[in-house]
């Protein structure tokens, strides 16, 4: 399940994001001096995916994305979202698979994200950050 939301998800935004942007699953992304992570989905400058060998920068990131598992939910909702708030990425989705799933949009304000605007499946969540786009959370969990 975990790969089919990301999967739906970097569909959604491939077909959303105007060329200059582009979505990329399972990217290294330093987030600090001496930590890095692998975020499931990031949005970035297309210009910057034919530039970054192995690491991006937070600075290279408009969103980024991680699909919850029993394992990271924790870690999904805590701290990767302050490290990637300090980090200064503008926009951070979670998206809960077993609540639905719900979309958990968080903005960045300052050094630290808003609390998130859930959207629950069966409900259109309509985003403008990094791109206008609009979509029942449902359709990621959704078979083909």
């Amino acid at each position: 399940m975990h790969q089919r939301v990301v999967c739906r998800l970097l569909g959604i935004l491939d077909d959303a994001l105007p060329d200059e942007l582009e979505p990329l699953p399972a990217v290294n992304v330093r987030v600090s001096g001496s930590d890095f992570s692998i975020p499931d989905l990031v949005v970035v400058p297309t210009a910057m995916t034919e530039k970054v060998e192995l690491m991006f920068a937070p600075a290279h990131l408009l969103l980024v994305v991680e699909v919850s598992s029993p394992s990271t939910a924790k870690q999904d909702e805590s701290l990767k979202a302050v490290a990637y708030a300090q980090a200064g990425i503008p926009s951070y989705w979670r998206v809960e698979p077993d609540e639905g799933p719900a979309l958990y949009v968080y903005e960045l304000n300052g050094d630290r994200y808003d609390p998130p605007v859930v959207h629950k499946a069966g409900v259109v969540a309509r985003m403008a950050v990094p791109v206008v786009v609009g979509f029942d959370p449902a359709v990621l969990c959704a078979r083909r």
